[in-house]
């Protein structure tokens, strides 16, 4: 009875088909009730399109700023524009124009803007600029107060403000002094400098700008002592890598350049260095460091390919801390097929106030690459510290080698002196947008010290990367060495010079470039040069596309040899360690092509 009283009354609310007189069904109501819909939607839900173009302004800047500003003109390639909506864009684009001209000293700009329908729902919006006389500076008063007032170089900042009485009222040029300014301020450790007055007051009656700027640097401030959480590595190993001294001007720069040289030792994952401001001390601030301890402990299996090596096989294990002093050891096995070898290394870190590093390492190699063999182990300290900005290292190691290049075998016992210097500069170690890194060397070995040859060896190398525009980067690079001896044929491999693969000149086999002996085979050089250019393109998320340039040469004599070219491009993916690059190289000389597949980061 329930059931059947509920269909009637579901059918009581069914319309009528007027042509039938029979009731609807529930999917013919629905098709009817859609289309109704349909009918009633108003006509603005329709998508539109909308053209802009920007005519009378010929400074790129400028332009750049009303395409920046300007609403229409950001939103025309968007999919849900609706004609109402493109006529309120077109409504306020005067105004915009205007507001967008006017920090380069343009505030009586004639605008005729015009928006025409082109066909159904699709327009023309046209905006004809007269950008008219700019403004000029009048009146110009900058001053300075406070601690720093005389201090370098804040009277320089001061009295070299860039703009005069008569220039054009430039407002990027006051904001970029400004932060100038500020700047200064905060790396000279005045933290709480402020303007008290910093106004621009435009007369547009009189087409005229009056500026005044007052600055005031307080009262400088200074580090204050440095505190650490409890850790299991001394303290003096810590206090080993402050970039400042308690009494110094305090400078943000320095304390994060603290933080990362601790955060880049091997035994912490996270390192945050603070400056406790609430705790000062009259004007010493203090400084307080917490960590993240990683394991004690690291061992790693790693596979991988480069057209170099071939496929490789990676074993190590790191032994982070071994004592409260920050002892460390580490081991690795590279196993590919141009290198077999084993290496180890026990490190003895600087403690404060000292700030020398001491190392031991050790190696036993079997290298095969195409133009030599040899057998190889070498053994020797390596004393490294901080000067001038650069890391140097002195190294004396004990060197020996059963090799044959070409026609020449030969055994030496070598002691081996040598000095390196390095300066790395970069926003980020991984992927840098800007940075450069110089390598510098010197090593050497005597008869008289009981080496089996005499010999003196330098080498340089240089790279830089910049980046262009938020898609365009470039890299370039340099490499160059020279050997002194009397008996180059008499010396291993690894002293000397041979160029060619992956990180010398693409479109040639790994180190297959160099001198030639009179069968045509390479047997290296006294002289290395080679170079490279490259332009990267960015493309969506990690993915990018470069073209490069390579030259260069090993040689016998710096007017003989032949600079080998290669020329290409290459597919680059940016991974948690660095780029990875496929490059296909076209060797000029030789017609020839050669891929090449490598990884890891680009300084």
């Amino acid at each position: 009875m329930d059931s059947a009283q509920g269909v009637g009354y579901a059918q009581w609310f069914m319309p009528m088909n007027p042509v039938s007189g029979k009731r609807l069904r529930g999917l013919e109501l629905v098709s009817i009730v859609a289309v109704w819909l349909a009918a009633l939607a108003p006509a603005a839900t329709r998508a539109a399109d909308v053209e802009c173009h920007l005519e009378g302004v010929a400074d790129p800047e400028i332009l750049k700023n009303i395409e920046a500003t300007l609403s229409i003109f950001r939103d025309e390639d968007r999919d849900d524009l609706t004609p109402e909506r493109i006529r309120q864009l077109h409504e306020r684009a005067p105004l915009e124009i205007q507001k967008a001209v006017e920090p380069f000293g343009f505030y009586h700009p004639e605008i005729q803007a015009t928006l025409t329908p082109v066909e159904n729902d699709e327009f023309e919006a046209r905006y004809a600029i007269t950008l008219g006389e700019p403004v000029r500076v009048r009146d110009v008063q900058v001053s300075v107060a406070g601690e720093g007032k005389d201090m370098p170089p804040f009277p320089r900042l001061a009295a070299e403000f860039p703009l005069k009485a008569g220039d054009v009222l430039d407002q990027r040029l006051y904001d970029r002094r400004k932060t100038a300014f500020a700047s200064a301020a905060a790396d000279s450790g005045f933290l709480d400098a402020t303007f008290s007055t910093r106004t621009i007051r435009i007369h547009r009656d009189e087409n005229v700008a009056d500026i005044q700027l007052a600055f005031d640097t307080g009262p400088r401030y200074r580090f204050g002592p440095v505190t650490f959480d409890s850790t299991s590595v001394d303290e003096r190993v810590l206090r080993s890598y402050l970039t400042f001294k308690p009494g110094d001007p305090f400078r943000y720069d320095r304390l994060l350049a603290f933080q990362s040289a601790l955060g880049g030792a091997t035994y912490f994952s996270k390192v945050e260095a603070t400056a406790r401001r609430d705790l000062a001390v009259g004007h010493d601030v203090p400084v307080h460091v917490t960590f993240s301890t990683r394991p004690p402990q690291r061992y790693e299996i790693g596979v991988g390919y480069g057209t170099d090596t071939g496929p490789r096989l990676l074993l190590s294990a790191e032994f982070r801390r071994l004592n409260r002093s920050g002892h460390r050891y580490s081991g690795r096995v590279n196993i590919s097929q141009v290198e077999l070898s084993l290496s180890t290394e026990y490190v003895i870190p600087s403690l404060y106030p000292d700030i020398h590093a001491y190392s031991i390492g050790a190696i036993a190699a079997h290298l095969d690459p195409d133009a030599y063999t040899t057998d190889r182990f070498a053994i020797g300290p390596t004393r490294s510290q901080p000067r001038f900005g650069w890391l140097e290292s002195i190294t004396l190691s004990y060197e020996h080698e059963d090799f044959t290049v070409a026609s020449d075998d030969g055994i030496t016992n070598l002691i081996i002196g040598g000095i390196t210097y390095r300066l790395k500069r970069a926003d980020d170690d991984i992927a840098p947008t800007h940075g450069h890194r110089v390598d510098l060397a010197v090593r050497g070995a005597d008869e008289a010290l009981a080496s089996s040859q005499s010999f003196v060896s330098l080498t340089a190398t240089g790279k830089l990367v910049r980046t262009l525009t938020d898609r365009v980067r470039v890299l370039l690079r340099v490499d160059g060495g020279a050997t002194s001896t009397n008996a180059f044929r008499e010396l291993p491999p690894t002293v000397r010079f041979f160029a060619g693969g992956d990180a010398s000149v693409r479109g040639y086999d790994y180190q297959s470039l160099g001198p030639l002996d009179d069968e045509s085979h390479v047997i290296g050089g006294h002289l290395l040069l080679t170079s490279s250019a490259e332009i990267q393109l960015r493309l969506r998320g990690k993915f990018g596309l470069a073209g490069f340039y390579d030259a260069g040469n090993a040689f016998a004599h710096i007017d003989e040899g032949i600079v080998e070219q290669g020329v290409g491009t290459g597919l680059r993916w940016q991974s948690p360690v660095g780029p990875i690059r496929l490059d296909l190289a076209y060797a000029l000389r030789h017609d020839d092509w050669r891929v090449h597949f490598t990884m890891g980061p680009d300084l």
